[in-house]
């Protein structure tokens, strides 16, 4: 099949989806995550993929699910020399961002737990261990979003879909508060214990961190499984 044959199958007006890999034609009809012919709003159907496919999170094993249906004609064509290679064979070897990203995670919940049980009791150990809780989780942001950033470029190629956009977009966001709350607290050391609005402020923008996490979750979790 030559490359015009194959894009001709782009899963439009009931024809089958096609893609190619290294000169192989696979049938992905059957699968959901390549509904309409397109894949996370990237990778379109009746095209050859092969460079795609090696800036996956998965490697080519996937492709045995799928019917081998042709071959790709002049495939020499297609073969590229990829230079990410060995950085991509690194990554998924030590898997730093989602090693690193849990720890600022746990410690930010951690951080907002500790923060309402002094509000409720008042007890001051609890105030102090909810600002080192948001201390260490702000320091270990930093690698955590460099990896991620890292994982962007190599595995994707820095291709920015909405997905990758809302990530670094609640990132930004999430840093910023964190970075807020540490600044004030080391500036007014009592900040918690005043009645007024900046105390607010604070409370409000610790808890906040919860819900922004949980966003950045999800928006993980639609990359991992698209």
């Amino acid at each position: 099949m030559k490359k015009d044959e194959l894009q001709q199958y782009s899963g439009k007006e009931g024809k089958p989806i096609y893609i190619s890999y290294k000169g192989k034609i696979y049938d992905v009809s059957k699968s959901k995550l390549w509904k309409d012919g397109v894949h996370m709003n990237i990778h379109r159907a009746g095209e050859d993929l092969t460079n795609d496919l090696s800036e996956a999170p998965h490697g080519a094993e996937i492709l045995d699910k799928f019917e081998q249906v042709g071959i790709l004609e002049n495939e020499s064509e297609y073969l590229y020399i990829d230079n990410k290679e060995s950085l991509r064979d690194l990554y998924r070897k030590f898997h730093p961002h989602p090693t690193l990203v849990h720890f600022p995670i746990a410690a930010l919940f951690l951080g907002a737990l500790l923060q309402f049980l002094f509000l409720i009791t008042k007890t001051s150990s609890f105030e102090s261990a909810a600002f080192y809780s948001i201390l260490f989780a702000t320091v270990f942001q930093i690698p955590a979003v460099i990896s991620g950033i890292f994982s962007w470029w190599v595995n994707y190629d820095s291709t920015l879909t909405s997905i990758f956009k809302n990530k670094l977009r609640y990132s930004a966001i999430l840093l910023c508060m964190t970075f807020f709350v540490v600044i004030i607290r080391f500036l007014i050391s009592d900040i918690s214990f005043r009645d007024d609005i900046l105390s607010l402020t604070y409370n409000i923008v610790i808890f906040f961190n919860v819900p922004v996490v949980f966003i950045l979750g999800f928006y993980g979790g639609k990359i991992t499984w698209h």
